[in-house]
């Protein structure tokens, strides 16, 4: 072995750094810090077939959250994926990495600048929040997804 932790069959064995890097991830923020089998089940899927569950997850409460998420997984070499509403048909957010979920914390629209028809959003905002907001203006947001309702602007950017 390669010092990982074993896991179910079919699904990758915990890199051995697992335990240090949520040490070090609940000591560096001020969000949520999930690495239990439940939360890892939880992620493991999306709205598609694929079944992967991540390393950990993490909601940043914070911009100073996902910057300390990032530098802590980049010492371990850790994959990183962020996440938002979990809609994907195709896998996109369910990987052995570490998960970041804006949804709960970081879901507000900054700024909305009708003359310069410009937003400024959190990636956790969801696509029919953004576009109620436009369309006051008599503005809207083009993509038309059938999960509009719970599809997040950062899961559709990113």
């Amino acid at each position: 072995m390669d010092g990982s932790q074993p896991t179910k069959r079919g699904s990758l064995p915990l890199p051995a750094y697992t335990a240090q890097l949520e040490r070090d991830l609940r000591g560096a923020i001020e969000g949520e810090v999930r690495f239990d089998p439940g939360s890892r089940a939880i992620y493991a899927t999306d709205s598609s077939n694929y079944r992967q569950p991540p390393i950990g997850v993490t909601i940043p409460k914070s911009i100073d959250d996902v910057i300390a998420i990032v530098a802590a997984c980049r010492q371990y070499a850790a994959p990183l994926l962020s996440r938002g509403g979990g809609t994907s048909l195709a896998g996109q957010c369910c990987n052995h990495a570490v998960v970041m979920d804006f949804s709960k914390y970081l879901h507000n629209m900054l700024e909305l600048d009708p003359k310069a028809k410009r937003a400024r959003v959190q990636p956790g905002l969801i696509l029919d929040d953004l576009r109620d907001a436009a369309e006051q203006h008599t503005l809207t947001f083009a993509p038309d997804p059938s999960t509009h309702s719970h599809n997040t602007l950062g899961g559709m950017i990113g």
